[in-house]
């Protein structure tokens, strides 16, 4: 039997074989509801049951679930005919044919289905009544109709499968169409065209967050009373709102900030104090400046009696804390008040404005900042307009013994230069009493070189880095960087990074930044900087006519120390992967995870059908078992995979590596320059 029959609908009932299972009951009242108002549009496919006049449905198991729950809720009699194609096949077989209609199967475009909600919504339906009927939420109708305002070329991009729809919803974050463009203009032909967090960022960049340090303190009830515009971002988890208008936001903070600054000039008695719209000061708002380092306002006779009082109380307190019994929960908090108290009232005694010497008060000020919490606050730290005094040139002053006059006023003559192989051996032997030092203080030694391979900047002469270490990103020839989410957590990462440091001009003082960064945050540096160091290698051994990247054992046993899983980092797709493979190749994929019959199932399917089959059956989103769709998940090529090295005996006869008996470092100057001219430092 072969044919469409019309069977009742209290003789039908699921069969085991049908596959689909984990999301059965997902949306039946909603089915329900629009098989009430158009009818079943697709008929089931069955097969005779055992029991004689029944049959089990192999095909359709949800809409039988439909038509189930209008029988329970009395909306059908149970004797009402159901479309049915029958079928007279094994157990096996209704597996099968279960399996390849839920896997085999090419959903709607996001073009079409965002076409359709907008004739809906034309007609004059209700967003609440479109999600209900689709078995949708509210938002995410909302974010398809988003994404049906996108600027033309957008849009046609992404019906002619050009961008991904990922892409396209970092378009939407805005409705602006300028914005898009621009974006779009920019970005469209570049490797980062395909980057929704490039675009995304790129889109927003006029905008601000509206939990932002400025946006808090403008307040949304001033901005929007003054006209600002506010967009929710409907393709994000958290649905933050953008604040559109940031001259109105920037304008609001300005003022307070202006109004705070102008107080703190009034009481302070800085002669000039000075508001920045940042959340820290800026290197531009102090690049014609120089930080002045003052002495806070000694104690007085009664405040200095007051500390040595808190000093002896918490000396008594240190000592009671070695007694104290820490599971005695309420002791422990009672002890602990008691400290905070006492390190508090002797951290106030001092916390005291500096002393500014009578000579400097008509230059020194400071500035006024964003803080965290959206209030104003002033900047840590002092600066003088007055002009720094420029470095007197060595031997160009007149002074004792070198240079002046001598007796009878007659100049001395000028000292006869030293001869360059002198001065060469000189430099060695002065890099050799710091190289030793260094080499006993560990701690600076390893502040040194994280500072080395961190600091981005191509310096010369005083301002160098003094050292042949440097960390340049590995060269990748790749027209386009593939896109990765990998390589944008790495850009991501380096903005949480505590870059304060970064911002002085002269490389001491980035140095002593630096290092009194705390170590955690040095040993974030020292990681992402080796991080960026990686060189590219393949999991696999290269195979006869393949060329590529070696493979590396040591990233291999990294890998292994890390207990790095590359599928939770990296799911195949069309574009990065099943596009670029041969149809017998993704053949060999779907039988690796799921067996020989369902890549049978597949034999007949076009290239391009089964590449977007298999990245939904890869990443998931494909109603297959529960252990074919486990073990698609865990799947990436194999040369994705990190190899497991097997151990290896100690190599006796292996040659031993000796340091080489000179370096940069014994170069003489002129040579130390020629072996490092043009080099940069690229961390």
């Amino acid at each position: 039997m072969n044919d469409i029959e019309l069977i009742p609908l209290g003789k039908l009932r699921l069969s085991e074989a049908n596959v689909r299972k984990n999301d059965s009951n997902l949306f039946i009242e909603e089915l329900a509801a629009n098989i009430e108002a158009k009818g079943l549009l697709q008929n089931l496919i069955v097969v005779p049951a055992k029991k004689r006049g029944m049959f089990d449905v192999t095909a359709g198991g949800r809409r039988l679930r439909a038509l189930d729950y209008l029988l329970g809720t009395g909306k059908l009699p149970k004797d009402h005919p159901v479309a049915c194609r029958v079928l007279d096949i094994d157990a096996a077989e209704q597996s099968e044919l279960s399996l390849i209609e839920n896997v085999i199967r090419l959903d709607m475009t996001p073009t079409d289905e965002i076409r359709a909600y907008k004739h809906f919504v034309n007609e004059g339906s209700d967003l609440d009544a479109i999600a209900k009927r689709f078995g949708r939420t509210r938002r995410f109708i909302e974010g398809r109709l988003r994404l049906a305002d996108l600027a033309d070329p957008i849009f046609a991009a992404l019906e002619e499968g050009k961008i991904t729809l990922d892409v396209a919803k970092a378009y939407a974050t805005t409705p602006n169409h300028d914005r898009q463009m621009m974006v779009w203009n920019e970005l469209s032909n570049s490797w980062q065209g395909n980057n929704p967090d490039s675009i995304r960022r790129m889109v927003t960049h006029s905008a601000i967050r509206s939990s932002s340090p400025m946006a808090k303190l403008a307040s949304e009830a001033e901005y929007l009373a003054a006209g600002g515009k506010i967009e929710r971002d409907l393709f994000t988890e958290d649905g933050g709102e953008t604040w559109i208008d940031a001259e109105i936001a920037q304008r609001i903070a300005g003022e307070k900030l202006q109004a705070f600054a102008a107080e703190v000039a009034q009481t302070s008695g800085y002669a000039w104090v000075r508001p920045i719209l940042e959340t820290r000061v800026t290197y531009n708002a102090t690049e014609d400046l120089h930080q002045v380092h003052l002495e806070p306002a000694p104690l007085t006779d009664e405040e200095q009696v007051e500390a040595d009082k808190l000093l002896e109380t918490i000396s008594a307190l240190e000592a009671e804390s070695e007694t104290l019994d820490e599971d005695d929960e309420v002791a422990a908090a009672e002890f602990q008040t008691r400290w905070d108290a006492a390190s508090s009232a002797y951290d106030a005694l001092h916390d005291k404005p500096p002393v500014i010497p009578e000579e400097m008060k008509a230059n020194v000020g400071c500035f006024v900042i964003i803080g965290a919490d959206g209030q104003p606050t002033v900047a840590s730290g002092l600066y003088s307009d007055k002009p720094l005094e420029r470095r007197k040139a060595r031997g160009g002053e007149a002074g004792d013994g070198a240079g002046g006059a001598g007796e009878g006023g007659s100049a001395a003559p000028a000292p006869k230069p030293l001869s360059q192989k002198l001065v060469e051996e000189l430099a060695v032997q002065r890099r050799d009493i710091l190289a030793i030092n260094l080499a006993s203080n560990p701690a600076i030694a390893l502040d040194y070189l994280i500072f080395a391979i961190a600091d981005s900047r191509a310096l010369y002469s005083a301002q160098a880095l003094g050292t042949t270490l440097r960390a340049p990103s590995p060269s990748l020839y790749l027209a386009n960087y593939p896109e990765s989410p990998a390589h944008t957590l790495m850009a991501d990462m380096r903005e949480t990074l505590d870059l304060s440091w970064t911002e002085h001009r002269r490389t001491v003082d980035r140095f002593s930044a630096f290092s009194a960064l705390d170590d955690d945050a040095k040993a974030s540096w020292l990681a992402w900087c080796m991080a960026k160091t990686l060189e590219a290698s393949m999991g696999i051994d290269k195979k006869a006519g393949q060329s590529g990247p070696e493979p590396i054992d040591l990233h291999d046993h990294l890998a292994a120390l890390m207990g790095i899983n590359v599928a939770s980092h990296w799911r195949p797709t069309s574009a990065n992967y099943f596009d670029r493979v041969s149809k017998q190749a993704l053949l060999a994929h779907v039988s690796e995870v799921g067996g020989p019959t369902m890549a049978a199932s597949f034999m007949g399917s076009k290239k391009g059908d089964l590449s977007a089959s298999c990245e939904k059956l890869f990443a998931g989103e494909t109603i297959v078992a529960p252990e074919v769709k486990e073990a698609a998940l865990a799947w990436v090529p194999e040369a994705m995979r990190f190899r497991v090295l097997a151990a290896s005996e100690p190599d006796e006869e292996a040659p031993v590596e000796h340091e080489p008996e000179s370096d940069a470092g014994d170069l003489g100057p002129a040579e130390e320059q020629d072996a490092h001219a043009g080099e940069t430092v690229d961390a």
